[in-house]
C-alpha cells in the first residue's frame, strides 16, 4: 500500500488522534477497530498498516507520553538542580537542600514553580492519555501498572537516570521513602487526577480555566512552603526499611 511520506503521517496522526479519543471516552477495552476506523474517516486495513494491534496504539499513546515527561524532568534536574551544585549555589545535605543565600533558594523556588506549572500544561495536553492511565490502573490488565512508571524517576538507583544525575553531581544525595511516597502521591498523583478531571470539573466551577490553572498551581505552593526554612528545603521522613 504506497502512501506519500507526509500522507503517512497524517494518516498515522489522525489514527493516534482518534484512538485516543475513543480510549479516554469509551475505555480501551470498549473501544473497537471498527470505531477507530470510522471515526477516522479510514478503511481497518489501513489502521493495520501503522500498528499490529489495537494495544499497540495503546502502547505509543502512553510510551510517547512517558518520553516527553521523563524529558521535562531530566532537563529540570539537570539545568537547576546540578547546575547550582556546579555553581556552588546548592548543598545537598542528609536532610535538607542547603543554599547559599535568599537569592539562590529563591532563585531555585521560582524555577521549581515554573516546572510544575509546565508539568501541568504538558497533562492537560495529555489529559486523554491521563484518563486513559486512571481507567488502565483500576483494571487487571497489561496496562494497570503504567501509572506507576512514574516510580523509575523517583526512586534512587543507577536505574534512575535523575537520581544519577544528582548523584554525580553531589555523593550526599539520598532518595528516602517517605520521599518517595511524598513524590508520588502528593506530586504525581494529583497532577495526573487534575488533567484526567480537569474537563468535568471545570463545568461545575464558576472558574476559568485560567483561573483553575492557577488554583491548582497555588496550592502547590502552599504545599511546598512549609518545607523551606532560611535558606533551606528540608528533606523530612525516613527510610521504612531501616
Amino acid at each position: 500500500m504506497p502512501f506519500k511520506k507526509d500522507e503517512t503521517e497524517e494518516t498515522k496522526n489522525r489514527i493516534i488522534n482518534v484512538s485516543e479519543q475513543l480510549f479516554s471516552q469509551k475505555g480501551f477495552d470498549a473501544t473497537r477497530i471498527d470505531e477507530i476506523a470510522a471515526a477516522a474517516s479510514i478503511n481497518k486495513a489501513v489502521i493495520y498498516y501503522y500498528f499490529k494491534s489495537k494495544e499497540a496504539i495503546l502502547d505509543h499513546l502512553i510510551q510517547a507520553f512517558f518520553n516527553t515527561f521523563s524529558k521535562l524532568c531530566m532537563d529540570f534536574a539537570h539545568g537547576q538542580i546540578v547546575q547550582m551544585i556546579k555553581d556552588g549555589q546548592l548543598d545537598i545535605q542528609p536532610e535538607r537542600w542547603h543554599f547559599t543565600n535568599d537569592e539562590a533558594i529563591q532563585s531555585f523556588l521560582e524555577h521549581a514553580y515554573k516546572f510544575y506549572e509546565t508539568l501541568i500544561e504538558y497533562a492537560l495536553e495529555q489529559r486523554h492519555v491521563m484518563r486513559i492511565l486512571v481507567f488502565e490502573s483500576l483494571k487487571d490488565s497489561k496496562h494497570h501498572a503504567d501509572l506507576f512508571r512514574v516510580m523509575d524517576l523517583i526512586n534512587g538507583g543507577d536505574h534512575n537516570p535523575i537520581y544519577k544525575m544528582i548523584w554525580e553531581a553531589d555523593k550526599d544525595y539520598t532518595v528516602i521513602d517517605d520521599t518517595i511516597v511524598f513524590k508520588f502521591f502528593f506530586g504525581f498523583i494529583p497532577l495526573i487526577s487534575f488533567a484526567a478531571y480537569f474537563d468535568d470539573y471545570k463545568k461545575r466551577t464558576p472558574l476559568s480555566e485560567q483561573e483553575l490553572r492557577i488554583s491548582f498551581l497555588n496550592s502547590y505552593r502552599n504545599m511546598l512552603s512549609p518545607l523551606i526554612s532560611g535558606t533551606d528545603l528540608l528533606i523530612w521522613g525516613t527510610n521504612t526499611k531501616d
